[in-house]
């Protein structure tokens, strides 16, 4: 039985980022009410609840996703 590489689970969540609000991925399955954490791309960032709005109008960061497509099997 082979036992490739399973890439690590994430969730996204838009966070404030130099003034603006991005997308940045976080590994573990869900935001836990924690007030920061490491996103994928490295940086340690504060976290909140968003808003609706929030979700639309924040940009994806690009070097989370980056990373998390160079780690797709």
């Amino acid at each position: 039985m082979s036992h490739e590489h399973q890439p690590e689970r994430h969730f996204w969540l838009p966070v404030p980022d130099s003034g603006d609000l991005v997308r940045h991925a976080f590994r573990g399955r869900r935001w836990e009410n924690q007030p920061a954490d490491d996103s994928v791309c490295g940086r340690r960032l504060a976290m909140a609840q968003p808003c609706e709005l929030d979700w639309c109008r924040a940009p994806t960061c690009p070097d989370c996703n980056d990373t998390l497509k160079n780690e797709r099997p």
